[in-house]
């Protein structure tokens, strides 16, 4: 009766579990490196249909942990009386600039030009174009160039 060795047979799971490990933190690190995400936001802004604010959170549409697109809110208070919850679509980033379309959930809101610069962490302009539907049913336009914003792009 031949007796097995005992250091052959303790290498295979070991060599096992080192290419499993391996394995796993390179799809760990392919992983996060997708999970890019976007804030904006400003209050009291000058636009060209009186004050303004928002907040949005935004990714763009490439696969990642969380999904893609984005929610937050956006008020014009000259126009309408509240600030109205938002989605956000379309999100793309080039560098240090995102670009994406925003739309009340209620369909007030359209905003097909949203873009963000950042000029330094977290900060940046915004700039924007948006039509929004007022309480008798008139479509106003409403813009901002270059607003001072909170812009943050982190990924």
């Amino acid at each position: 009766m031949k007796r097995l060795s005992c250091p052959r047979v303790a290498r295979w799971p070991v060599a096992l579990l080192i290419a499993l490990a391996l394995m796993l933190s390179t799809v760990g690190v392919a992983s996060a490196s997708s999970n890019t995400q976007v804030i904006l936001s400003a209050t009291g802004i000058s636009t060209s249909a009186g004050p303004a604010g928002f907040w949005i959170w935004s990714q763009p549409s490439n696969p990642n942990a969380y999904g893609n697109n984005g929610n937050g809110s956006i008020y014009f208070y000259a126009l309408l009386p509240a600030a109205h919850h938002v989605d956000v679509s379309n999100v793309t980033v080039n560098d240090e600039t995102v670009s994406e379309t925003v739309t009340s959930t209620d369909g007030l809101i359209t905003c097909p030009s949203f873009t963000g610069t950042e000029t330094s962490p977290g900060k940046g302009t915004v700039s924007f174009t948006c039509m929004v539907t007022t309480p008798s049913g008139a479509v106003v336009t409403a813009t901002a160039s270059n607003v001072p914003s909170q812009v943050n792009i982190s990924g």
